[in-house]
């Protein structure tokens, strides 16, 4: 088992690309010269780059979730507020309508008290 060119200069492409720097590019082309062949060398690199995009499409699928989630969450905040405020609304109806059937009740009361206090006079 001899040393591979072809393997060690893969190697240290695959090193380069998986950590960019000294140690990892020379470890690389260690391991690729001594213990790959060129193809086997190869097919690791494209299955890191692979890696590599599957880990970006993925980490953009968080944000697109995180982002999303803070929608949602302000969206229900949105819809909270409005809930709370068409309540209150609908109580203050509630109590002007008491208070206006209440004058009215008092106002046929005091009508009633001036008809019976013309027919007294009269």
């Amino acid at each position: 088992m001899g040393f591979n060119l072809l393997g060690a200069v893969a190697g240290a492409a695959q090193g380069a690309a998986m950590g960019a720097n000294p140690i990892t590019m020379g470890a690389g082309a260690i391991a690729g010269g001594f213990g790959a062949n060129g193809a086997t060398t190869v097919g690791g690199l494209s299955n890191g780059a692979q890696n590599l995009v599957n880990g970006g499409y993925l980490g953009a699928t968080e944000a697109l979730n995180a982002q999303q989630m803070m929608f949602q969450l302000q969206l229900q905040s949105q819809s909270q507020q409005f809930d709370e405020m068409t309540s209150e609304r609908s109580e203050l109806l509630r109590e002007t309508n008491t208070l206006r059937d209440v004058a009215m009740q008092q106002r046929k009361a005091d009508n009633q008290i001036v008809k019976e206090f013309i027919r007294s006079i009269g």
